[in-house]
């Protein structure tokens, strides 16, 4: 892979700022791949914690207008999230999981359903790859990199969907 380029997006985390993202293409097939900081999600417009404190807000029990107000979004965008995480939590909470035993860790031993057991997994994937691999950052800045910016994309399975 060698660097090609770049290209500008914007970010919103707090106040909306403009990011430039680096482009890398690989010399054999001659395909071009963005590289994502961990902090951004593929497709949206906001930061990953922004989203990430939202969806722990969420799954406490918060309703999304009380959440949308104090991440500084439009309500429309936090129940967009509310939908997308609920329709992937069972997937995303065993890749989590999955990933969690990949690293070399136990998996805890009750794992509630919907987006209380989805916070859990993450804990558990965010800690074994702080022992493994000493992956440091917030849990969510680190669970978007288990999932390569995928965690709450748009229109996109994660990456161990399977058909």
């Amino acid at each position: 892979m060698g660097l090609w380029g770049f290209y500008t997006r914007y970010l919103r985390v707090g106040e909306v700022v403009r990011l430039l993202v680096r482009r890398m293409r690989c010399a054999r097939c001659r395909c071009s791949h963005a590289v994502l900081p961990d902090f951004v999600a593929k497709g949206r417009l906001d930061g990953i914690e922004v989203i990430g404190q939202a969806i722990e807000a969420l799954a406490a029990g918060t309703g999304a207008r009380p959440v949308a107000e104090r991440a500084g979004v439009p309500h429309t965008t936090v129940r967009d999230w509310r939908r997308r995480m609920a329709a992937r939590c069972e997937r995303l909470t065993g890749g989590f999981l999955a990933a969690t035993v990949a690293l070399g860790d136990l998996v805890p031993r009750q794992i509630a359903s919907g987006p209380g057991g989805l916070l859990v997994a993450i804990d558990a994937a965010c800690r074994a790859a702080h022992r493994r691999l000493g992956a440091a950052g917030s849990r969510w800045r680190v669970a978007n990199r288990i999932v390569g910016a995928e965690l709450c994309t748009t229109n996109t399975d994660p990456p161990w969907a399977a058909g």
